[in-house]
């Protein structure tokens, strides 16, 4: 999954070729699916290929949604021929990799989006799984305080986030040491960071998968 500044600068990118009502709506939606961390859904119920169905958006909250989706597809997408031979490592090991890519990309994304126009507006605390709302908010909220303390994350921003929603010591700490990997390269940072245009210009041309 694409961090939280990524998906709502992508969501912002993106939000221009729809007719959007309700902004507060459409940016916690495209929070929405990874409340799941926080709630204790499954992956499918949130991140399903049913969602990316066109039949599916039916007001701003689900268009959201299905952002989210577009996001953490082509930035998969993106990142993985960026990040050597992922076969070789253990399951464990690659999500590592993956979410220590992301984090680099996230940085960037939350320096040059407009995070103090969108985070007073997700507070749209929907629970269409039958979920408990509360556990949607508080995801919400751990967003709006992990991003609002200053205009580029740090380590601790990140720190407090994943302890939020429940990862351990250990893996953040594994997190943490490749993620310094990346940044102390700076050819591979840029080209983790570059990512973000060639996301919005393939979600531009229908090429979402």
């Amino acid at each position: 999954m694409a961090l939280p500044a990524t998906h709502l600068r992508f969501a912002e990118a993106v939000a221009r070729r729809y007719a959007i009502v309700d902004p507060g709506a459409y940016f916690s939606g495209t929070l929405y699916p990874d409340s799941r961390w926080v709630t204790g859904l499954k992956r499918e119920q949130t991140h399903g290929d049913r969602f990316l169905e066109p039949g599916f958006v039916g007001d701003d909250f689900t268009l959201g949604w299905q952002v989210h989706l577009i996001c953490d597809r082509l930035q998969l997408r993106l990142h993985r021929p960026l990040l050597g031979d992922l076969a070789a490592l253990d399951p464990e090991a690659r999500w590592i990799v993956s979410t220590a890519s992301k984090v680099v990309q996230d940085m960037r994304d939350a320096a040059l989006g407009r995070l103090a126009d969108t985070l007073p507006r997700i507070t749209h605390a929907a629970a269409p799984n039958g979920e408990d709302p509360a556990g949607v908010e508080a995801y919400l909220g751990y967003v709006r305080r992990a991003y609002g303390r200053h205009s580029t994350p740090g380590r601790e921003d990140y720190v407090r986030l994943w302890k939020a929603v429940g990862l351990d010591r250990e893996t953040i700490g594994r997190i943490a040491v490749q993620t310094d990997r990346i940044l102390a390269d700076p050819a591979w940072t840029d080209r983790i960071q570059a990512v973000f245009e060639q996301m919005v210009a393939l979600s531009s041309a229908g090429d979402l998968r």
